[in-house]
Parts: C-alpha cells; sequence; structure tokens
C-alpha cells in the first residue's frame, strides 16, 4: 500500500529536475540569442559638407545643388535632419560604408529670424544626433543667407567641447550687418560698416569664442554692380571679416553674374568653388 504513494513522489521528483533542466536550457537560449545580437557601433564616416538654409529654408534647399554634385563626384551620399521647435528630430536618408563625401542637410521646424539663437542650439543637437548613428572627427560647412549666422552662433555660444571639429566654412550671401541700407554703404568697397546693427553687436560679442584654425570663404552676389544681391547689401555680407577676418585663412569672393541672392545657391561660380573648397580637397 505504502508504493504508490512512493513512486508518486518519486514523479514528483523526477518533473520538477525535468522543468529545471527545461527552464535552465531556455535561460541560456535566451541569453545566448541576447549576447549574439551585438550593439553595432556608429559608422565611421568621412569628414561630412553640413548644409543649413536661411530664413525658413527646409531640408530640401541644397536638392539642386546636391543633384548637380552627383553628377560628378562619386559616392555623394546625404542625409536630412529637422530639428523641431520641442528638440525632437525627424532625419531621412543614410549614408554606407561606399560614401565617400556625406552630405547632411539641417533645418528647423522654426526657421524664422528672431529665432536665430536657437537655431544655434539646434543646430549642436543636430550634431549629437549624427554622431549617434556616424562617428567623425571633422566638418564642413556651407551657410546660405541666415545659415551663416546660424554656425556663427553655434561656434560663439553652443558648441561643447567633444563636439567634431568644423575645418572649411563658406558662408554664403550672409547678412552678417543686416539687410537694412541704414547699417551699409552703397558701395563695394568695406573699411568699417556705416553702423553697427544689433546683429551684427550680438554676433561681436563673442566673437573670441570662434575657433581661429578654420579656413572661411565668405562669398557675396553683386548683381548689376548695385552693390547688392537684391536682398543683402554687399557690405553687410563682407562685414563678414570683422568676425572671420582672424582666421587662419579667410577669403571673399564676389560672384556678378546670376547672383541675385535666391539663386546664389544654383549659380555656376558658385557651384565650381564649392567644389573647389569643400570636394577637391579632400580627393
Amino acid at each position: 500500500m505504502e508504493e504508490f504513494p512512493m513512486k508518486k513522489k518519486i514523479g514528483i521528483i523526477i518533473s520538477i529536475v525535468i522543468v529545471c533542466f527545461v527552464g535552465i536550457v531556455l535561460f541560456k537560449t535566451k541569453d545566448s540569442a541576447h549576447a549574439s545580437k551585438k550593439i553595432e557601433p556608429p559608422l565611421a564616416i568621412p569628414a561630412p559638407v553640413i548644409m543649413v538654409p536661411g530664413t525658413n529654408g527646409d531640408v530640401d534647399r541644397f536638392d539642386s545643388l546636391v543633384n548637380s554634385l552627383k553628377e560628378t563626384e562619386k559616392n555623394v551620399d546625404e542625409i536630412k535632419i529637422t530639428v523641431n521647435k520641442d528638440d525632437s528630430i525627424t532625419s531621412s536618408g543614410q549614408f554606407t560604408k561606399e560614401t565617400k563625401r556625406p552630405i547632411i542637410a539641417i533645418a528647423f521646424e522654426d526657421g524664422s529670424n528672431p529665432s536665430l539663437p536657437k537655431q544655434a542650439r539646434w543646430f549642436q543637437k543636430a550634431l549629437e544626433y549624427a554622431e549617434k548613428h556616424y562617428t567623425f572627427n571633422t566638418y564642413d560647412y556651407l551657410g546660405y543667407s541666415n545659415g551663416g549666422l546660424i554656425i556663427t552662433g553655434y561656434l560663439e555660444n553652443e558648441q561643447k567641447s567633444n563636439d567634431p571639429a568644423l575645418y572649411h566654412l563658406i558662408t554664403l550671401g550672409t547678412p552678417y550687418n543686416d539687410t537694412s541700407w541704414d547699417y551699409n554703404e552703397n558701395s563695394s568697397t568695406f573699411t568699417k560698416p556705416k553702423d553697427e546693427s544689433n546683429l551684427l553687436k550680438y554676433y561681436l560679442k563673442n566673437k573670441q569664442n570662434i575657433p581661429k584654425n578654420i579656413t572661411v570663404y565668405n562669398i557675396a552676389g553683386n548683381v548689376d554692380n548695385q552693390n547688392t544681391d537684391t536682398t543683402v547689401p554687399l557690405t553687410s555680407v563682407l562685414a563678414g571679416r570683422l568676425i572671420y577676418g582672424d582666421s587662419e585663412k579667410y577669403k571673399e569672393i564676389i560672384v556678378n553674374e546670376q547672383a541675385n541672392h535666391g539663386s546664389l545657391i544654383e549659380n555656376p561660380k558658385t557651384l565650381k568653388l564649392i567644389k573647389e573648397y569643400l570636394f577637391e580637397s579632400v580627393k
């Protein structure tokens, strides 16, 4: 009469052992599966060209320029990053191991003139986002119109010690001394501003924070020798020398043909200069 309970006990013990064994096997299998899913490090890429548009411009502003570059340059790829007003990021595109000249277009949900200081901070956020996916130590920068002010504000007030370092900088039609003739001479020569706008005063205040070991190309449009690109007075663009003039290299270029503000990006001479300064230098 006691054999049945004993057999029952043995059966229970065997069942427990089997359950434990199966549990251990499943745990180790799951743990092994997790171990096999290694976290991939950010992809190392060559120094990218970061492009930032002007007032209320979006990440598509440079599409025609990028398409033109792709016609003559090999392995040009682009990603687009938009920083929203709540600091969140929207992005598209990706780089691969085959990418030789990466382009990052950065724009902002609020690209208005009053938000320029915020855009400098948002630019730093975009850099951080890019670094989560890609590794690069230096970058080149093309700032169209207010895009030149955004990088200036970033370098003066928002750059962090572990951020990638700026190497080449091209500013294109940037209104360093605002756009009003009240502050600018109607002249093709520049010695000092007719008057310093609040905008120029703001960027002169912390210019000592800008790294000096950069190369700066300051490009201006001059339509029909009227000393303006029809939006930005020539002397306003040339006031950039007050901020960047003591850089390792500073050069001013004035474009006369197809030089109105809206078409400076598509200007054939501008395209040639961009290829020369930002692409041929890395071949």
